[in-house]
């Protein structure tokens, strides 16, 4: 009998988390602990990381919810109390995040502050510069752009706040964004996730593995929507070409220790010891994403071999591990990928013992 993969390191995980936080003056640090604080239903978060001479950490969250003039109306007085109380504390999140704005615009090194009211409709924009980075210029980018949707300064620490509202509802996003020297830039290096993979293969019972295949066209794209998620033309900047990998399908039962040694792995050998790296990583509650920077076209003559390893959970309890390996043409990444084993002559081809999705995206696997 084989063991469950890593409890040890897993324990290790849990503990090197494990921080005390304390008060700060810094309405922007305040905001951040207090967002970390709430749940995943109340508030979304991401973060993306680029590795390289400099690591860029740039932590997002996001939420959206009814307006105080919304639940005024019967529809949502007549919801059960807990449903109301929840809408009310996602106003309250909303509110705390524009009371900091407001007080670290005044705080920060710079400020960018812009509101705009047109019609029913209401957006809201702010960007702070918090610290300066040695020898590098304070510099504010996309502003004026189309509702200023990439506004943001270049800093050692910024953030920005987004929030778009109308009469019945009100979005709002955060991007914490910090920037730190890590020296002499390197490559990116898979080793530690080809190692990871191995170790797994030997010590995890029942992991199985498809060869995958996804071969579009253009009339893919538009054809069927929930078919593509990811894509990038080619050379030519037409949609017609083979993306190939591997698909590794963890069982419930040893889903999550797998999931918290894979996050280990990475936190440690890349954002740990290797933070120079060129890579970018995207980690949110359900899995995250590795690999080096990708081309923005691909070619039609000559396969380019990727570097790039997809994880995430389902709601059946397996734990997906997609390893990409060439694409020739094309590129493309099936918008269901942990259901989805092949793509050719415009029709999917699912995980043997499973069913296409619901809207849920859940399957059955034998």
């Amino acid at each position: 009998m084989k063991k469950t993969l890593f409890l040890l390191v897993a324990s290790a995980l849990l503990g090197s988390c494990a921080s005390e936080q304390t008060g700060s003056s810094d309405p922007i640090e305040n905001l951040v602990s207090y967002l970390d604080s709430k749940s995943f239903d109340q508030t979304h978060k991401r973060v993306k990381y680029e590795g390289g001479a400099i690591l860029k950490t740039n932590t997002e969250y996001y939420g959206i919810g009814a307006t105080p003039e919304a639940l005024k109306s019967k529809e949502y007085q007549n919801l059960p109390k807990e449903r109301l109380q929840e809408k009310l504390e996602n106003i309250e999140i909303q509110d705390s995040c524009l009371r900091a704005f407001r007080w670290g615009c005044s705080f920060a090194r710079q400020c960018y502050h812009k509101e705009n009211r047109m019609l029913d409709k209401d957006t809201v924009v702010y960007a702070l510069a918090l610290d300066g980075m040695d020898g590098e210029r304070i510099e504010l980018e996309g502003a004026d752009s189309y509702q200023d949707y990439s506004v943001g300064f270049k800093a050692a620490r910024a953030a920005t706040l987004k929030v778009n509202g109308t009469k019945q509802y009100s979005q709002w996003q955060i991007q914490y964004i910090t920037r730190e020297e890590k020296g002499r830039e390197t490559p990116f290096n898979m080793r530690p996730l080809n190692d990871f993979i191995n170790r797994m293969m030997e010590n995890v019972d029942s992991v199985k593995v498809y060869e995958t295949s996804y071969e579009i066209t253009h009339e893919d794209l538009g054809g069927n929507p929930s078919l593509v998620g990811e894509f990038a033309p080619d050379e030519e900047g037409t949609y017609s070409g083979k993306t190939t990998g591997h698909l590794y399908v963890v069982p419930e039962k040893s889903a999550k220790d797998v999931e918290e040694g894979l996050r280990f792995c990475v936190k440690n050998d890349y954002l740990g010891l290797n933070p120079n790296q060129k890579f970018f990583i995207t980690m949110d509650e359900k899995g995250l994403v590795i690999g080096r920077n990708e081309p923005l076209t691909f070619s039609i003559n000559e396969t380019v071999k990727h570097q790039s390893l997809y994880a995430e959970r389902s709601v059946d309890g397996h734990f997906y591990i997609l390893v990409l390996d060439e694409t020739t043409g094309a590129y493309c990444l099936p918008r269901c990928w942990k259901h989805i084993i092949r793509i050719k002559d415009h029709k999917e081809y699912f995980v043997p013992g499973g069913h296409k999705p619901n809207k849920d995206g859940w399957i059955n696997i034998d």
